[in-house]
């Protein structure tokens, strides 16, 4: 459609070999890897698989139901992302052998199942019809992520940061990048690990981790496969007409400044279905926001019944400290089924401590 109405990007786009994914069920999860919550993604890819980059980026206010929701993506910005794909085609084909080795990490990490079809989760639930990888199926892309993490569960694996707070923003560092450009910073928070590495507003990022970058889907690309431990990532900007190179240093535990609580498909399930409420981050905690969305089947109606819309949660098994995404992570892959958490909330200008028990089985999320 939107090719229809710009003749620039029509022409872009007749520059390359289209082809359209629409379901998941046998698709390699080694090569194709993308944020799950994402209506669409574009990967732009040279013939033996070598992926220049990405174009797509989730955003928080995003809804299915709405036309075009997506604030992150541009046709502008889609089409920088077009050009410079052709171009590091151009250097790929005139120099292949350094460029193999700037654009390897653009695939990242084998993950532990290479078809969402084939993992625990979807043979478990095999009357989900549309789990069976052939021609009758159709796999979401939004359950890629979902499927993982109830295998995890289910084979007692610990769940990783990384699985949680995924695909993080470029916020999470502390900028701010243009979403017409490939990587313009518009702005850097203070204190933040941008700003300690001398990142500055204005700069155009040339290299991030020695990956060149198409759009700002590269950029929280390699946020994305940068252990959850931390380390330190050279960053190259254009400054002035000349690059700069610098070294952006990221903390143990660094994914934990941003927030998933958003994502209804990683926290949706634990916070309606463990926790019986719908929640937000608030000053002084965590907000119940709502009680679980009325059309979810089974959900804990223990929550539901002992959490009041407006408590603001602000200790949970006698500590403190906590942000919507940590309170669940904490029942995610701390609280075993069955198992009771203890809270304290403010309601109504009083503190009142809670209780509730989390379900005794974990529930079969493609049942819903």
């Amino acid at each position: 459609m939107a090719a229809e109405q710009d003749r620039d990007l029509k022409e872009l786009l007749q520059k390359f070999v289209r082809v359209r994914l629409v379901q998941m069920g046998g698709v390699d999860l080694n090569i194709f890897q993308f944020d799950p919550l994402l209506s669409w993604a574009l990967f732009f890819m040279n013939g033996d698989k070598t992926i220049y980059g990405r174009f797509g980026t989730a955003h928080q206010l995003a809804k299915r139901s709405q036309k075009d929701s997506n604030k992150n993506h541009t046709i502008t910005g889609m089409k920088v992302a077009l050009k410079g794909a052709l171009a590091v085609h151009e250097q790929y084909v005139a120099d292949q052998a350094t460029m193999s080795k700037r654009l390897a990490n653009k695939t990242g990490p084998k993950p532990l199942w290479r078809y969402v079809d084939k993992t625990p989760q979807a043979k478990k639930y095999k009357r989900m019809g549309r789990m069976r990888g052939d021609k009758g199926s159709c796999v979401h892309c939004h359950e890629v992520q979902r499927a993982a993490i109830d295998s995890y569960f289910m084979k007692k694996k610990e769940l990783p940061d990384r699985m949680l707070w995924m695909y993080p923003h470029p916020e999470v560092v502390g900028v701010t990048l243009d979403r017409d450009r490939s990587a313009r910073v518009t702005a850097v928070a203070p204190d933040s690990a941008a700003a300690h590495a001398g990142v500055k507003a204005g700069d155009d990022v040339v290299s991030f981790a020695g990956q060149p970058l198409l759009s700002v889907a590269d950029f929280v690309w390699v946020l994305e496969i940068t252990p959850d431990e931390g380390g330190k990532l050279p960053i190259t900007v254009s400054r002035g007409g000349k690059n700069v190179d610098l070294e952006l240093e990221l903390a143990p535990l660094w994914r934990r400044e941003g927030d998933f609580g958003w994502r209804y498909r990683v926290a949706g399930y634990a916070a309606w279905l463990w926790g019986g409420v719908s929640l937000a981050d608030h000053k002084d905690g965590v907000l119940v926001a709502n009680r679980s969305p009325g059309w979810f089947k089974k959900t804990n109606r223990d929550g539901w019944r002992e959490l009041k819309r407006g408590d603001v949660i602000f200790e949970v098994d006698g500590k403190t400290g906590w942000t919507r995404s940590l309170y669940l992570a904490y029942l995610m892959r701390e609280k075993k089924p069955g198992s009771v958490v203890k809270l304290k909330v403010k309601r109504k200008g009083r503190t009142t401590r809670v209780t509730f028990r989390v379900p005794a089985k974990r529930p079969e999320v493609l049942g819903h």
